[in-house]
């Protein structure tokens, strides 16, 4: 046999393994981005909740009144999040006024509960409740009683 002959044959052999070599390399580089994408989206969703709990707090601390900066607080923080278009199916706002006089502070806490289906962008079953608490101190000369 021939050179020429012996190369025609390995070729033959060969037929079609670069096709399976691409998809076994594919599908785990398509996981890996995947997994990238939810830890980016996670990580954001994380800051804007964080967001929101200082935006609660910082409008609870330049109100008088314990009962309308509690309530200032929370409408911060449900503003807050539906501006960035953050979608909770379960939202829970605590605004602590218990320290709300000139030079105390506010304690704001936001928890969310997010679908992971949500932030993944494909159906990953369960949820996850991201949770945040800032502080924000009082005006010596605003707020307070």
């Amino acid at each position: 046999m021939t050179a020429g002959r012996r190369a025609g044959r390995v070729e033959r052999r060969e037929r079609g393994t670069a096709s399976a070599e691409l998809v076994v390399l594919v599908i785990p580089i398509m996981v890996l981005v995947g997994f990238a994408v939810f830890v980016g989206r996670y990580s954001a969703t994380n800051q804007e909740v964080l967001s929101a709990a200082r935006d609660a707090a910082r409008a609870a601390a330049v109100l008088g009144a314990p009962a309308a900066a509690q309530a200032a607080g929370e409408a911060a923080a449900q503003d807050s999040l539906a501006d960035r278009s953050v979608s909770c199916t379960v939202l829970t706002i605590g605004v602590d006024t218990s320290q709300l006089r000139p030079g105390g502070q506010v304690t704001a806490d936001v928890a969310c509960e997010i679908g992971l289906a949500d932030i993944a962008g494909f159906g990953l079953p369960g949820s996850r409740t991201v949770r945040a608490t800032a502080t924000a101190v009082v005006d010596t000369y605003r707020g307070g009683e």
